[in-house]
């Protein structure tokens, strides 16, 4: 498959992966506010709880950005007529450029999952990179952990070994999940690669 990164930064960089998230759903399929919250939250679990008053904002910066449209729709019910958003066709390029995109710096592990419940069978390639490039970051911190530890002379450097052992094992689970989701996506794209 051909590289789709046309630049370095995808114009879904930010803070969180929500917006990506939100233009994802609507990819998927169009929808009002509410519609887009409820599909949202489904797929990325409680933990997220993407609520629909605070979907509003994301969908408004995406109109702004020319990432989707949003045109007025009769409804059954109140208040009858409702903003229902459209992806654009710079939307779905710039879907594509987050996928393929380097991890953002500080998101990287909700940024990745996220990547990875919004990705298809067409993305593969992309998330399989991303993975790679969590692991590799994933054992440089790993040894960065254990070249910092301290001998615990004092409460603090016990304090600190034991932050640096939650660190390692969170990691080291990580890591393990990250092998995990490799292999099968490996065996998904050689099962396609096969039809």
């Amino acid at each position: 498959m051909a590289d789709r990164r046309t630049s370095n930064q995808a114009t879904l960089d930010g803070k969180s992966p929500v917006r990506a998230a939100v233009l994802a759903v609507l990819i998927e399929q169009p929808g009002h506010g509410w519609d887009v919250a409820r599909r949202a939250s489904r797929r990325m679990g409680s933990s997220w709880r993407v609520d629909p008053k605070h979907v509003y904002p994301y969908l408004e910066r995406l109109v702004r950005e020319g990432l989707v449209r949003a045109e007025k729709e009769r409804s059954e019910r109140p208040p009858y007529v409702r903003d229902v958003y459209y992806p654009t066709a710079k939307g779905e390029e710039a879907r594509q450029e987050w996928l393929a995109a380097p991890l953002a710096i500080g998101v990287t592990r909700t940024d990745l999952e996220v990547r990875l419940l919004f990705s298809t069978g067409e993305d593969i390639p992309d998330v399989l990179r991303a993975l790679n490039e969590r692991r590799e970051q994933i054992l440089e911190e790993i040894e960065e952990n254990a070249a910092s530890h301290t001998v615990p002379v004092s409460y603090l450097a016990t304090i600190i070994n034991l932050q640096r052992s939650a660190v390692d094992k969170r990691l080291k689970a990580e890591r393990e999940w990250i092998e995990e989701a490799t292999r099968e996506l490996d065996a998904l794209r050689d099962e396609q690669s096969l039809r």
